[in-house]
């Protein structure tokens, strides 16, 4: 079906909207301390190439183009405020052109301003802030299409496809529902080529992921937790009625009865992101921020629904309202950080480096366990550091950045944990933030990313029977690493973990490793008693080691 043409409104309101927004993310990057992940993403920035661990690069490349203009935080977030605002511009022109005739600038400004979602995104330098923006720039791109399949139109929405992709994977999901919303698609030409095209500009990270053994795929469906906890379930509804509005957002959305093709693509892709996650729940934590994908679908619905509504506009308005305020709030608070929130800004970055900086002795920085820490710690210092990370914990990008750990292998370093290490580790308590342990730390070493260990057979085995696994070894130790190697006599460990009771059952391999070569051997050890489903990794350690490490892959077994 073709879609009437619309002639917008007036262009001015949609820039007016922009200009307020711009301006207020502008003041707040300036005033407001790096939160939580801004810093990891801008250790990215660091490094600029095709993928990173656990996100694809767009978030690294905006970042380190901001930094070129400007400094401080403002620098990190430039890219950010200006795709934000225009997540802002994008959203009210969709709305204008199906409202069909002239909006109200104060609705549509009142429905956007007081998304939560929409104004941390806004500013934030996270992947979720290019990634609003594209969802919006994909609608606007696809309802283009839809009226007109043109070529030009069809490599505009192929190029969108891609760097929406670029800013998160959670992108997939909008170009899902909008293929199952009118599947008709398949059968168009255009449809195949805009899928080439968004391909062809793809190819830079989906060779970088295969150069890389899939890092990101592999944390993604091998390292998080796949067991049902009902606590999982409950906080997703929750979190997810809080934050629409609450529940304004998504229940008008989905009592909006679409008009044509386009607003029924817009009820799939908020319908479908909410029950996908919901189904995720039942086997792993869902993060609330998760569903952000589905706002700009969101938002339109839910202004079409609130025009047609003939009472309780005012009670819709009253909310809205509300929502601001706590916007607001918000907002103030994060520039004052009067009050700490879990996961969010519960750091005071400015005041823990501070103080960090005066209990190094002298010494370099590594962090146990963190990743936040170390990069918030080199921002605000411009001093190098690194973290190390237990297979309690997870990887991080610093498993990936061999050049920066070989900095610090054989130097004395102040060890930086969240618990003692020993009798000697001195405690930093950080006001509106964490308790942290520093503990110096002689001839350091660690192995995260220069000993590489993979497996090359089958991964299941027998309970209780003698078991084997072939194995290759790798390494780009320097000399003085081999011989720190061999005189802090490290050896390799196996570890099994029960995927349902966490049980953990070690093992070591006995015989001497001749480090000197690329090497490939059999790990022979019993197989755990319990059976079920396992993960395991291997480490390089020794009896001094302050983490048990990833030197391999986790890989996925079942004990028969």
């Amino acid at each position: 079906m073709r879609l009437k043409k619309i002639i917008p409104g007036k262009l001015e309101n949609c820039w007016v909207l922009f200009g307020i927004v711009l301006v207020l993310n502008i003041t707040q990057s300036v005033f407001t301390p790096l939160l939580n992940d801004e810093s990891y993403y801008w250790l990215y920035a660091k490094y600029p190439d095709w993928g990173y661990f656990d996100h694809p690069p767009l978030i690294a490349f905006l970042i380190r183009a901001g930094n070129t203009i400007f400094s401080g935080e403002i620098g990190v977030r430039l890219l950010s405020c200006i795709f934000g605002s225009l997540t802002f511009l994008v959203i009210y022109k969709i709305i204008e052109f199906e409202a069909g005739k002239p909006v109200s600038f104060k609705l549509v400004g009142l429905l956007m301003l007081s998304s939560l979602f929409l104004n941390l995104y806004s500013f934030l330098a996270i992947p979720d802030t290019p990634m609003l923006f594209f969802a919006a720039l994909f609608l606007y791109a696809y309802r283009r299409y839809l009226n007109t399949d043109n070529f030009f139109n069809t490599l505009v929405l192929g190029a969108v496809i891609a760097l929406l992709l670029y800013s998160k994977y959670h992108g997939i999901l909008l170009i899902v529902f909008t293929v199952l919303s009118n599947i008709r698609l398949v059968f168009k030409k255009s449809f195949y080529i805009l899928l080439v095209v968004a391909v062809l500009l793809y190819i830079p990270h989906i060779y970088w992921q295969i150069q890389n053994d899939y890092p990101t795929i592999r944390f993604q469906f091998l390292q998080r937790a796949s067991v049902f906890k009902l606590q999982h379930v409950l906080s997703y509804i929750g979190e997810q009625a809080g934050v629409t509005g609450p529940i304004v957002f998504l229940l008008f959305s989905v009592l909006y009865k679409p008009k044509n093709q386009f607003q029924k693509t817009l009820k799939y892709n908020v319908i479908g992101t909410f029950i996908f996650f919901l189904i995720s729940s039942f086997k792993e934590t869902v993060n609330v921020h998760w569903t952000a994908i589905a706002w700009p679908s969101m938002l339109c619905l839910s202004y079409l629904y609130i025009r047609e509504l003939k009472a309780n506009k005012k009670l819709v308005t009253g909310i809205l309202a509300v929502n601001l305020i706590v916007v607001v709030i918000l907002r103030i608070n994060l520039i004052s950080n009067t009050y700490p929130i879990a996961n969010f800004n519960d750091k005071n970055p400015r005041l823990m480096t501070s103080l960090l900086k005066a209990g190094t002795n002298g010494y370099p920085l590594v962090f146990r366990d963190m990743y936040i820490e170390p990069s918030c710690f080199w921002f605000y210092t411009h001093k190098e550091c690194f973290a190390v990370n237990d297979i309690w914990f997870k990887k991080t990008q610093y498993n990936y950045l061999s050049g920066l750990e070989k900095k610090f292998q054989g130097k004395t370093v102040s060890l930086v944990s969240k618990e003692p290490i020993n009798n000697s580790s001195k405690k930093t308590v950080v006001e509106k933030g964490k308790i942290y342990f520093t503990t110096v730390v002689p001839n350091f070493t660690s192995y995260s990313t220069s000993v590489k260990v993979t497996v090359l057979n089958g991964t299941d085995f027998y309970s209780s029977t003698k078991s084997s696994i072939k194995l290759s070894l790798k390494n780009t130790l320097t000399n003085q690493e081999k011989n720190l190697f061999k005189l802090k006599g490290t050896y390799l460990l196996l570890t099994f973990i029960n995927s349902r009771s966490k049980q953990i059952i070690n093992y070591r391999y006995n015989k001497s490793l001749n480090i000197l070569d690329p090497m490939t051997f059999n790990f022979q050890f019993q197989a755990p008693v319990q059976k079920g489903k396992y993960t395991f990794v291997f480490s390089m350690v020794t009896d001094s080691s302050y983490v048990v490490g990833f030197n391999s892959n986790v890989y996925n077994c079942n004990i028969l």
